[in-house]
């Protein structure tokens, strides 16, 4: 087993794993940082196309957070916001790994304090072309969700308000 996300400074001390593969087929990758530059997040699959969390590790102290993921919310990229309060997801093709039945959607998560997340829809990506991979990212203030999208055959850039979210 390949074990993918390590830690090292740049003068190439403090060498460390951190996160070991425990079982067979488990896949951790699409790696991103937190914006205080404290956690690691990233997608992690316990088998590979089974069982789904967005995961966390504390660089300092080795802390492990995972927030369970539906399939259908399986994203192919995430990120958070600069407040760390709120992540989003790309969401995924049926011919992905997650195997999605309804899964082409633009996803907000709000973490609980379950430990789970709650995930609200944000766009509807059903005529996206997955081939061009949306990679969410916050604005700054985070009021918005910036994203790529080919619905009309070429990739535009689009966003989306995070405020008029689940408001009617």
């Amino acid at each position: 087993m390949l074990d993918r996300i390590w830690h090292i400074r740049t003068d190439g001390s403090g060498l460390r794993l951190l996160h070991k593969r425990t079982m067979p087929m488990e896949i951790a990758g699409h790696e991103f940082w937190s914006p205080d530059g404290k956690t690691v997040w990233f997608d992690l699959q316990r088998p590979k196309g089974e069982t789904f969390f967005l995961a966390g590790v504390e660089v300092e102290t080795g802390k492990t957070t995972r927030y369970p993921i539906e399939r259908d919310q399986w994203s192919v990229h995430f990120n958070i916001s600069r407040d760390g309060k709120l992540f989003a997801g790309d969401g995924g093709a049926p011919n992905m790994v997650a195997r999605a039945r309804n899964g082409k959607w633009l996803y907000l998560f709000t973490p609980q304090t379950n430990g789970t997340l709650k995930a609200e829809k944000l766009v509807n990506l059903a005529k996206h072309n997955y081939g061009l991979e949306p990679n969410v990212n916050f604005t700054p203030d985070g009021k918005w969700i910036v994203f790529r999208g080919n619905f009309g055959g070429s990739a535009q850039v689009y966003a989306v308000e995070v405020a008029k979210v689940g408001k009617k």
